[in-house]
């Protein structure tokens, strides 16, 4: 009951505000142009379906069972990117106007209206923000390869280095099926890693029918193995579908476990502490989960979500912890907000010692677009070196 009624607040205040943005910029149309009454009376009526759509096609999943339903699934996250590049531009535009015209008023004793109805400026409003979804479009499509070198003392004899793939927030489902499902894969052959991890949502929502990626997903086979963890969207999706579509893709599933992989590496990995109200085991008992690994060998932990502060890091005797979670605020200029939950918002970090990488994720949450802020895969190189641990981006 507590699940619903939290669904319910937060789609209801998601409506309220969205519906808010929609009768904004309805306005701010009328204001600027002069079409015939039907063409507004058709606006509104799509200004409706696309505010009610985000909420309805998720509540009843309708891209399940019928065609139009997986394209109005689809435009309506595309809409969302535009709604709010529109919404952004539109502001900017208000107070720029605003701005000029007090500012005329006080040097010119201009009688002007304040803000005059500016077609000119209508159709920027509506181009700019067009241009950059197309780009932030195409810009999802291209992951991109990070590399990151870590010098380090704790690889055994004869190893000279360890290549890791991480994938996180691939977000597989309605919006990254298999088609860029297998940009990504075809992008980790020909890394060809030792091990790939998943650091969470793997999956978006919905893993119904989803057998196909899995498939796709196992026929990754590297020569140490393929581990994951809980993201918040797994719980979301259902823990024991999750747990299963994770399974058929060849993943060893750690859910506050620790494994010592062939005398290489330790691994360890927990649920996201979202997961707690359906049944995942959160944070507890992590310390003494990773006090347990071989203190001689490189340890490497797995955890959805990044760090709030740099404290966590150091209180763990890990070597390397990888998250994903926050997308690197996908589009731009979320990455300002996102920061303020998660200071360690994307990209490598060294703290004392320890290092810490939060990808940016390589697939999208919400409308398939990234703007200033392209997917990723990570490929970690841990090279061993006696003498110094370091490390080159």
């Amino acid at each position: 009951m507590n699940r619903w009624l939290s669904f319910l607040i937060f789609f209801s205040v998601f409506s309220l505000i969205y519906g808010g943005v929609h009768f904004y910029l309805y306005r701010r149309i009328r204001s600027y142009t002069n079409f015939p009454r039907a063409f507004y009376q058709v606006l509104a009526v799509f200004f409706i379906i696309m505010v009610v759509s985000p909420v309805v096609c998720r509540l009843f999943a309708w891209e399940r069972f019928f065609v139009p339903g997986y394209v109005l699934t689809y435009v309506s996250s595309l809409w969302i990117g535009f709604i709010f590049y529109f919404f952004l531009v539109s502001l900017i535009f208000d107070f720029g106007g605003l701005a000029y015209s007090l500012l005329r008023r006080v040097w010119a004793g201009s009688r002007s209206a304040l803000w005059p109805g500016n077609y000119k400026v209508f159709i920027m409003t509506v181009i700019i923000p067009l241009v950059i979804c197309v780009y932030a479009y195409y810009e999802a499509l291209n992951v991109r390869v990070t590399d990151v070198r870590i010098h380090t003392a704790k690889l055994p004899e004869g190893r000279k280095e360890l290549v890791i793939a991480q994938i996180s927030d691939a977000h597989l489902g309605v919006i990254i099926g298999e088609g860029r499902l297998k940009k990504i894969t075809g992008l980790l052959r020909r890394i060809n890693p030792d091990l790939i991890v998943s650091t969470g949502d793997l999956v978006d929502q919905e893993v119904d029918n989803m057998d196909h990626l899995a498939g796709e997903l196992g026929s990754l086979t590297p020569p140490l193995g393929k581990y994951a963890v809980m993201g918040n969207h797994e719980f979301y999706a259902g823990v024991e579908k999750s747990s299963e579509f994770i399974k058929k893709s060849g993943f060893r599933l750690l859910r506050g476990e620790y494994i010592n992989v062939k005398g290489i590496i330790n691994i360890v990995g927990i649920d996201d502490p979202a997961g707690k109200p359906f049944g995942g085991k959160g944070e507890s008992g992590v310390a003494s989960l990773v006090a347990r690994c071989d203190p001689r060998l490189f340890t490497l932990f797995l955890f959805h979500r990044p760090p709030n502060s740099e404290d966590y890091v150091t209180s763990l005797p890990i070597d390397l912890q990888l998250s994903g979670h926050a997308h690197g605020g996908q589009l731009f200029p979320f990455r300002f907000i996102t920061r303020i939950f998660f200071p360690l918002n994307a990209g490598l970090y060294e703290i004392n010692g320890r290092w810490l990488y939060v990808s940016s994720g390589v697939g999208t949450w919400g409308p398939p677009l990234r703007f200033l802020t392209p997917p990723e895969i990570v490929v970690i190189r841990l090279i061993r070196d006696p003498f110094q641990q370091r490390s080159r981006q």
